[in-house]
């Protein structure tokens, strides 16, 4: 069985095996206190035979302000920084049964959160592999402090773009928007 597809910035993501993407975004534990708390879009599990189960946290976005617009661009990544942080809190939370009331699918509740992997990934919709370095910088060094407290193994934050995440059987399709994607 898989879940359905979840639209989100222009792309179709999934559909996942059930219960491997938990839609965060749209959980009722975080409708139950959003006021005030960004959060990425979902979480996912990703499983192969011989390394630990790794969660991604995953974020997309349509557009993303230009580096050279600093104070748009630092806002952006202090806000990207915020959700994953979020999501990634929250998620633990979940997991160990933190909130009374939640839907986190069973796989969640079977982690080794010791072992588990972790990935913080941003998916922009439109962006040039060639935009995406100064993005993958900032956002390191925004997270720099979550991942290093939280001894995520390199490369935990991630930027990519709709052809990458298709790549990586995140995408199923992308929708083009009449706007041109910001550069």
């Amino acid at each position: 069985m898989t879940t359905e597809p979840i639209m989100e910035s222009g792309m179709t993501f999934g559909p996942f095996k059930e219960g491997h993407c938990f839609y965060i975004e749209k959980s009722k534990i975080y409708g139950s206190l959003q006021q005030g708390v960004k959060i990425a879009e979902f979480l996912l599990l990703r499983f192969k035979s011989d390394k630990p189960t790794t969660l991604w946290i995953v974020e997309a976005k349509s557009s993303t302000p230009r580096p050279l617009a600093q104070h748009e661009f630092d806002a952006f990544i202090e806000e990207i920084r915020d959700k994953f942080v979020n999501a990634f809190s929250l998620g633990l939370a979940c997991c160990l049964k933190r909130h009374t009331a939640t839907e986190l699918p069973e796989p969640y509740g079977e982690l080794d959160l010791s072992t588990s992997d972790f990935r913080l990934i941003l998916i922009i919709n439109h962006r040039k592999w060639e935009w995406l370095p100064p993005l993958q910088e900032a956002l390191s060094k925004a997270l720099h402090a979550t991942v290093k407290t939280w001894a995520l193994a390199t490369p935990a934050v991630a930027v990519i773009n709709d052809h990458m995440a298709r790549d990586y059987g995140l995408i199923s399709s992308v929708s083009f928007s009449s706007n041109p994607p910001a550069s």
